[in-house]
């Protein structure tokens, strides 16, 4: 995994990127990465400081992290595993999740500039934890279908806005620091 500061570009090759935000599981790491246009202080500051909130949502193929950051609103990650280059991809181990706390990184881009505004790493509480680890494993148990994973996104995004994908989440917690 690259290594990352506050002030130097997300990607050395890229500096402009659509507002959007994405999870990922890869490599064994969690990351959550938001790209703001010109990212106000107050964005910057909930993103490096305030108190942060995490939900995931399940549902058929496809499942999503859902954040909150300070004040700002609830947003909403869809993810698949094989969607995740096959050289990234690894499975936590369900062996090790006893009482263990994942960390996840989280970093914010002017999605103008391509300039890293802020990060953090902040931990899932345990709980949080294993249903995000059993919710990747048992995704990426089932068979690959592009389709039915797309069909299951649009199928959300037309019955539930990310509020109400918040209150159908099958787990929750407040991200502390670690």
């Amino acid at each position: 995994m690259p290594t990352f500061r506050v002030g130097s570009l997300y990607n050395p090759i890229r500096t402009t990127w659509p507002e959007s935000a994405q999870y990922s599981y890869r490599a064994g790491t969690h990351e959550l990465v938001a790209f703001y246009v010109e990212p106000s202080v107050r964005e910057v500051k909930a993103f490096e400081t305030g108190p942060c909130e995490f939900a995931l949502c399940v549902r058929e193929s496809a499942l999503w992290l859902l954040s909150r950051f300070g004040d700002l609103p609830w947003s909403d990650h869809p993810y698949s595993w094989h969607l995740v280059p096959e050289h990234e991809r690894d499975l936590p181990s369900a062996d090790l999740e006893a009482g263990r706390r994942a960390l996840c990184q989280v970093l914010l881009v002017d999605a103008t500039t391509g300039i890293l505004r802020a990060i953090r790493l902040v931990s899932w509480s345990p709980e949080f934890t294993r249903a995000m680890h059993a919710a990747i494993r048992a995704q990426a148990s089932t068979p690959w279908d592009a389709r039915a994973f797309d069909a299951t996104i649009a199928r959300a995004y037309d019955e539930l806005d990310t509020v109400a994908m918040v209150r159908e989440a099958t787990a929750h917690c407040v991200g502390g620091a670690e």
